[in-house]
C-alpha cells in the first residue's frame, strides 16, 4: 500500500507544486510546497492504513529519480538530499505522532522540518 500511496502522492505533489510555481513563483518552495507534500504523504498513508515511513521513503526516492532526470550532471547531490530529507520528515512524522498520540502534530513537527530543509537548502546551493 505505501508503494502505491508514495506513487500517486509524488505525481500529485509534483503536478500541484508545477501550478503553484507557474502561477505564485519559486517562493512556494520555501512556504507552500513542503506543506503539500507533508500533507498528501501523511494523512493519505495514515488514513488508508499504510506504513506512513515507507511512504515517506519511497517518496523521497521518488524525488530523487526525478532530480536525477532533470539534472543529470548535478542531479545526485539533489537526489541524495530528497532520500535523506523525505526520510528524516518520515522519522520526525512518526516519532511526533507516537510521541503526542496525533498524526496532525507529528505533520505539523515534520512540515517545520521541511520548511527549515528547503530554506537551508536553497540558501547553501546559492551561494
Amino acid at each position: 500500500m505505501a508503494y502505491i500511496i508514495a506513487c500517486l502522492m509524488a505525481s500529485l505533489s509534483f503536478l500541484i507544486n508545477k501550478v503553484l510555481l507557474r502561477y505564485l513563483g519559486m517562493s512556494v518552495i520555501i512556504s507552500l510546497s513542503p506543506a503539500v507534500e507533508e500533507g498528501a504523504k501523511t494523512l493519505l498513508a495514515y488514513y488508508l492504513g499504510a506504513d506512513v515511513l515507507a511512504t515517506h521513503i519511497l517518496f523521497g526516492l521518488l524525488e530523487a529519480g526525478y532530480d536525477w532526470i532533470q539534472n543529470r550532471h548535478g542531479g545526485l547531490p539533489a537526489a541524495l538530499l530528497s532520500i535523506g530529507g523525505h526520510t528524516l520528515f518520515g522519522l520526525l512524522t512518526v516519532e511526533a505522532a507516537v510521541l503526542t498520540g496525533s498524526i496532525w502534530l507529528g505533520m505539523a513537527v515534520a512540515l517545520i522540518a521541511h520548511l527549515a530543509w528547503n530554506v537551508t537548502v536553497i540558501r547553501i546551493s546559492s551561494s
